[in-house]
């Protein structure tokens, strides 16, 4: 019995010992890469690493780095520049105290593009949506916060807004924040990715699936997963909204779409139709068409768990 727990012993240290030489093996690959300028190479290996061995924290930190290198080349702008700072903060906020430094540069990082791009005179959407990832990944305000959430102000503290004070708050403007980012993206019939088009429920499923919520590909089978119905008058950024015909114990739905704000005169929604993802409020399709069709607004079962 001795001798057993002896040989066990001695094969997790040798078990131990293996997997660390393998950290260090991968660490000095991941960075030789990118020492060198192999950018792309570094991130792919980073990525494949990261899926076999999700437990290490070294893949997730070239990753991020690999995309704070890409943003700040200069081949890429606008854009295609930005998204590589979302996926450096993101991929960031995923790493230990150890990482502090690091996290720190990244951070500052963001707020030096948020500060670079604010105009007084023109909100631009583009910097209106860093702004929204700041708060959300840092649960901190910038000074021009309420410049750009002016409905938010009221009544709020402004060390930490009220729609940020939990994590399905932060989720919603996650959702919302995603879904704006595909305004443009065109019609196609029971399409579901960016690059070829989406329908209308295709689109809802896309975006609730940036957030982890996995949606049928069906409108009518939306409005039945598992959350709260409620009036239009309950409705908040990021609920569900079914359009379509029936009465108390029976309906279709023929068209699903996204809340996107909610103001005291007005509620806009961003929904995929004939013209493609498009934001729609007063004196639209949505107004003029949709809003006489509504069956409901459903808030999925994740949004009202705090």
């Amino acid at each position: 019995m001795r001798y057993s727990y002896l040989l066990l012993l001695l094969l997790v240290m040798s078990l131990d010992t293996v997997f660390a030489q393998n950290i260090g093996r991968i660490e000095d690959k991941l960075s030789r890469l990118f020492e060198t300028g192999h950018h792309e190479k570094c991130l792919k290996k980073a990525e494949r690493y990261q899926r076999k061995y999700p437990q290490l924290d070294v893949p997730v930190y070239y990753i991020s780095k690999v995309n704070l290198q890409k943003y700040k080349s200069d081949s890429l702008q606008g854009r295609s520049a930005y998204k590589h700072l979302t996926l450096a903060v993101r991929y960031a906020e995923k790493l230990p105290e150890a990482f502090d430094g690091y996290k720190a540069k990244i951070r500052n990082t963001l707020k030096v593009y948020v500060v670079a791009n604010h105009d007084t005179a023109r909100i631009s959407p583009a910097n209106k949506r860093a702004v929204q990832l700041y708060t959300i990944t840092y649960g901190d305000t910038l000074e021009m916060y309420f410049q750009y959430f002016p409905s938010l102000s009221k009544g709020v503290d402004s060390s930490l807004p009220i729609l940020f004070q939990s994590k399905s708050d932060s989720l919603r403007v996650e959702l919302i924040q995603f879904a704006q980012s595909l305004e443009g993206t065109k019609y196609k019939y029971a399409g579901e990715k960016p690059e070829t088009g989406f329908d209308c429920s295709g689109f809802t499923k896309y975006a609730f699936g940036h957030i982890g919520i996995e949606l049928p590909h069906n409108a009518h089978k939306q409005s039945q997963i598992s959350g709260l119905n409620k009036p239009l008058t309950e409705a908040q950024i990021g609920d569900l909204i079914f359009f379509g015909s029936g009465n108390e114990t029976d309906y279709r739905t023929q068209h699903a779409g996204i809340i996107l704000s909610v103001n005291d005169h007005e509620i806009k929604v961003i929904h995929c139709v004939s013209g493609g993802v498009s934001i729609d409020g007063n004196n639209s399709s949505f107004d003029m068409y949709w809003k006489d069709r509504i069956l409901f607004v459903k808030s999925p079962a994740v949004f009202n768990v705090q």
